[in-house]
């Protein structure tokens, strides 16, 4: 499976947040260890460096976990199609609408994220953590 993660669920790991970390983590590595193939925006990195080097104080401890996201995932580059499809969805948040659209390019079984809800009107199936493990056990 393609499964498109989503942001939230990479900062909830990284930033261990206590109601969400443990399904985030759990589904992330059950779609590794079946096989799927991860995906993350490459729009979503300078969010998640900022927010990393913000919450460690450090510059350092924020680029390792970025390298470490280089490793685990496959990146999907935004590009003018992208941009034009999320100005056009029917998605109310344009950050979700560029991660449909991105999702979208590389046909995506999945997008993994905490805020379903926020991903209404996609044109991708959408998934939280806990229900994606339940389909991957």
């Amino acid at each position: 499976m393609k499964i498109f993660v989503d942001t939230n669920v990479i900062i909830d790991i990284l930033l261990n947040k206590a109601n969400f970390v443990e399904d985030s983590q759990k589904a992330l590595e059950l779609g590794f260890a079946n096989g799927d193939r991860m995906y993350f925006s490459s729009s979503s990195v300078t969010d998640v460096y900022y927010l990393l080097r913000k919450a460690f104080q450090s510059k350092e401890n924020a680029l390792d976990a970025i390298k470490d996201l280089v490793v685990l995932f496959d990146f999907v580059e935004v590009n003018e199609d992208c941009i034009l499809k999320a100005i056009d969805s029917k998605i109310c948040d344009f950050e979700d609408a560029v991660i449909d659209a991105a999702a979208s390019k590389i046909e995506a079984d999945y997008i993994l994220t905490r805020n379903v809800d926020d991903f209404k009107n996609s044109l991708n199936l959408v998934i939280n953590p806990t229900d994606f493990i339940k389909l991957r056990v």
